[in-house]
């Protein structure tokens, strides 16, 4: 069975916004902030002392102010935002943790690269918001330029964030003895290269 090619929509919006699916998608959004807030600030935790908490202290205070924003936007364009979705992602979050990583009583030396793997990800996803919005901005009356800049602050937690990576990566599948736990010893997330 055929279909009949659509032709792909203009780069600018041309007609105003479904409130509900708007709403939908500031409330996803925001219930991905949650998620990786939480995941964030429990990493800020278990890396303390490390190199990995330099990287990590200064995205977990621009992830709540993004957070922040998303809230006020939605509120400035009167959305009402799901109030169990983000609590929903922060339960999840906790949930995640409990996978099984091969050790029963120790972090795997690959925990902390996966953890900066889906980290990257919540990042990128947020990334596609603010390029969204920065599409529909004139549409809906924002500013353009915040987003631009809200993008360009994302392009650079995602570079943080692969610099720690790249220091973790040597590690990642390493014999458990071979690597020292990162809470004891920031020798796997060192500054050093």
């Amino acid at each position: 069975m055929t279909s009949t090619p659509t032709a792909l929509p203009s780069a600018t919006p041309t007609a105003p916004p479904d409130p509900r699916l708007l709403r939908t998608y500031l409330s996803d959004h925001l219930t991905g902030a949650s998620g990786v807030i939480s995941r964030v600030e429990w990493m800020l935790d278990r890396y303390a002392g490390t190199p990995a908490a330099d990287v990590l202290g200064p995205l977990c205070a621009e992830l709540h102010e993004e957070r922040r924003v998303v809230r006020g936007l939605a509120q400035h364009l009167d959305v009402h935002l799901s109030p169990w979705k983000p609590t929903a992602a922060r339960v999840a979050e906790r949930v995640g943790r409990l996978k099984p990583n091969g050790r029963l009583v120790s972090r795997s030396p690959l925990s902390l690269h996966l953890e900066l793997e889906a980290l990257r990800s919540g990042i990128a996803g947020k990334r596609s918001l603010w390029a969204t919005l920065e599409v529909w901005a004139p549409t809906l009356r924002l500013d353009a330029a915040r987003f631009v800049a809200l993008r360009a602050q994302a392009d650079a937690q995602v570079r943080a964030v692969d610099g720690l990576a790249a220091r973790v990566r040597p590690v990642a599948f390493a014999v458990e003895a071979a690597v020292p736990d990162v809470t004891d010893d920031p020798s796997p997330v060192s500054t050093s290269r």
